[in-house]
């Protein structure tokens, strides 16, 4: 039976060093290698490394996000019943006096008087739905905004001693 193998890290680390000892060897000795070319590889490699390097802050970040997201649209979904609750009390309020008319005219008074007061209250709440998908989508961003921040400062050499005198 065929066994599936599986690198250790200091393999991969040591076989990723040859490889680049290998390109950079190879980069230098080429006539059209420049200098420029051989900064791209370096910051290249380095901003491979920073953004593997911090995988489990990009999954804490992920979770956050999600998080928020779920938390957001359990609060969307409790808006939306909240005021279908609302709207189907008035519905049935709003029947029982057209029930009361006692002329053609008055119930188109009221029936007009309804629709206007229904699509103005619709409007409102798809306002106030989308004003709480805003906030919740900016929520959702936050945790991987800090992450990548974070990470990018760091390929810039940002909060990095080592390369200050």
């Amino acid at each position: 039976m065929a066994t599936a193998r599986t690198e250790t890290a200091s393999e991969k680390k040591a076989t990723a060093a040859k490889t680049a000892t290998k390109t950079k060897t190879e980069a230098a000795s080429a006539p059209e290698a420049s200098a420029g070319s051989l900064i791209a590889e370096r910051y290249r490699d380095t901003a491979y490394e920073t953004l593997v390097g911090k995988n489990g802050e990009n999954v804490t970040a992920v979770m956050s996000a999600g998080e928020a997201m779920f938390a957001g649209m359990a609060e969307v979904s409790q808006e939306m019943m909240t005021f279908a609750g609302e709207r189907l009390r008035q519905d049935i309020e709003t029947a029982e006096d057209f029930a009361k008319a006692t002329s053609p005219e008055e119930l188109f008074e009221k029936q007009c008087s309804f629709a206007q007061r229904a699509a103005q209250q619709y409007a409102e709440e798809t306002s106030k739905l989308i004003r709480m998908m805003a906030r919740i989508q900016q929520s959702c961003w936050k945790p991987v905004e800090a992450c990548t921040k974070a990470a990018l400062h760091g390929m810039n050499g940002e909060g990095n001693d080592s390369g200050k005198k």
